[in-house]
């Protein structure tokens, strides 16, 4: 048997080159963990509110929930605001045009799709940039949440005795002057409720697929995606062009 060593090709040896690609600021990352600590307080205390599922001791368990609902609501609803102030005025985040329905942002959503269908056999788009299929699905996240707020608003003010409140009359009025067209959308007050319960399962259904669709990315794309979100940076190949 001959001992000689195989030659192996120079270009072969060559080790595979990777560059840093800053993603998102530190602000950004901050408002993406709040919202996601808010929806799973919101899911928690909502899923207690609609069915009761443990006791305590001590009273008022069920006003804790309600509140605390309420204020990781309120967090939640405000922080989207302030995605969307980012997304139109700020220079130094995202920008509006990012979600504007154009011909290349349409291709890159239909490749992104393809890429995920085909389990990374197809990838002509550029990894660097922003993914357009997660873009979509961060859209359709945010009008959810957006329903939720109305719905969960027309709830809110369903519980004031005779449009009364701590602070006067005028707060129950205006959340009726904004939420009560829910009750014609939806038909009544059970229909807002069953709502507003049914979204917060589908919110709770993206997050799942949210996370799967990261980790998914960084195991088929080895670019450590995952740890955007924790670093604000990932990396892409040097060379690497988008398949023909």
């Amino acid at each position: 048997m001959s001992n000689k060593l195989a030659v192996v090709p120079s270009e072969l040896r060559q080790e595979e080159q990777f560059r840093r690609v800053p993603r998102v600021s530190t602000t950004w990352r901050l408002i993406h963990w709040i919202q996601a600590v808010s929806v799973a307080g919101c899911f928690a205390t909502g899923i207690y509110i609609a069915d009761p599922f443990y006791t305590a001791n001590g009273g008022y368990l069920m006003a804790w929930n309600r509140a605390i609902h309420l204020y990781f609501a309120l967090i939640l609803d405000v922080s989207m605001f302030l995605i969307a102030y980012l997304y139109f005025f700020s220079r130094g985040h995202r920008n509006a045009e990012d979600l504007r329905p154009s011909m290349e942002h349409l291709t890159g959503f239909k490749e992104a799709a393809f890429n995920f269908i085909t389990f990374n056999r197809r990838r002509n788009f550029d990894t660097s940039k922003r993914d357009p299929l997660l873009a979509v699905m961060f859209l359709f996240l945010h009008l959810l949440v957006l329903l939720q707020l109305f719905t969960g608003l027309q709830l809110y003010v369903e519980g004031f005795s005779a449009n009364i409140s701590s602070i006067g009359s005028w707060w129950p009025e205006t959340m009726h002057l904004a939420t009560n067209w829910t009750l014609w959308v939806f038909g009544g007050n059970v229909g807002v409720r069953m709502t507003h319960l049914v979204t917060a399962w589908i919110i709770a259904a993206w997050a799942v697929f949210h996370i799967y669709y990261e980790i998914w990315r960084t195991v088929m794309w080895k670019e450590g995606d995952l740890a955007i979100m924790f670093g604000g940076s990932k990396f892409v190949r040097s060379s690497e062009e988008p398949d023909a």
